[in-house]
């Protein structure tokens, strides 16, 4: 496999580098300083370049809440940028894969959300999420979309990240405990993408999010206990945080998908461990 890896200096793209080389394959990472995804012809000159077998596109635009002030920049990274990708993609007969997110469902559904549910995202970078789904697969029938949530890894500023980073600032947290996530670890999101393509799994839309349904505040107080930091910690109601973006209560994923064809994701505490080791690889 010639794998080409976009922003290969996030957190899951790191993940994705380290098991891509690992398996031994040609790897060629790069990240919004080297490549406009966005950007057509600087798209088709790397993919001329390197002929890659494989594209993952782990860039995005991931500020939920400056994205409500910055929608061009969400909606160019996360909507635009995927399908240049697939379009070139398709041009050289490469597998695209590429990451959504969960808050492309308003979380009212009331019981997990599986991959024909219809998508109602309540913000900008949810919408331009969306629209990045589409974009890839209806340019490229060799793709794969995959949603996942919450993602946490070595390497990269994530929920964990700030947690900790907050306990070191104040005296006590507060976290909400009145909406819900699927904290997923950087590494086994790589490990899933890789068996998918590997398995010569059907393409098309997959939901790959940690096992265990958690809230923030109770995913808060997991980080600081497995971290042995002794902030205190509160939960509280969502009423109590003003948010310029609007996010979804529940939009909790089914990955029953994944698991027919035999492939699991562990619960975000199980991994934690590792995340504070700075392990990377499984």
């Amino acid at each position: 496999m010639r794998v080409l890896i976009l922003g290969s200096k996030g957190q899951t793209g790191l993940a994705l580098t380290m098991l891509a080389k690992s398996r031994g394959c040609e790897v060629l990472g790069l990240d919004r300083e080297e490549i406009e995804i966005a950007a057509q012809e600087e798209v088709d000159r790397a993919v001329d370049a390197f002929e890659p077998t494989h594209i993952i596109n782990a860039a995005a635009y991931n500020a939920v809440d400056a994205a409500e002030e910055h929608s061009d920049e969400a909606f160019v990274t996360n909507g635009f940028g995927p399908g240049c990708i697939a379009l070139a993609a398709r041009r050289h007969g490469a597998v695209v894969v590429h990451y959504s997110t969960d808050y492309v469902f308003d979380g009212k559904k009331g019981s997990d959300y599986v991959e024909e549910d219809p998508p109602s995202p309540l913000s900008v970078y949810a919408r331009s999420k969306l629209l990045g789904e589409g974009a890839v697969l209806s340019t490229h029938d060799r793709s794969y979309v995959i949603r996942t949530s919450w993602v946490f890894g070595p390497g990269g500023v994530n929920f964990v990240s700030r947690v900790m980073k907050l306990a070191r600032e104040k005296p006590e947290l507060s976290f909400v405990d009145d909406s819900f996530c699927q904290p997923t670890y950087a590494p086994d999101l790589a490990r899933v993408t890789f068996e998918l393509v590997d398995r010569g799994a059907p393409f098309g839309l997959y939901h790959a999010a940690g096992a265990e349904v958690m809230t923030p505040y109770s995913w808060a107080a997991a980080s600081l206990a497995q971290a042995k930091v002794g902030t205190p910690v509160r939960a509280v109601k969502s009423a109590s945080f003003e948010t310029k973006a609007k996010r979804p209560v529940r939009p909790v994923l089914s990955t029953a998908k994944l698991a027919a064809l035999g492939i699991t994701i562990p619960g975000g505490t199980s991994r934690l461990a590792d995340y504070f080791a700075g392990r990377i690889e499984r």
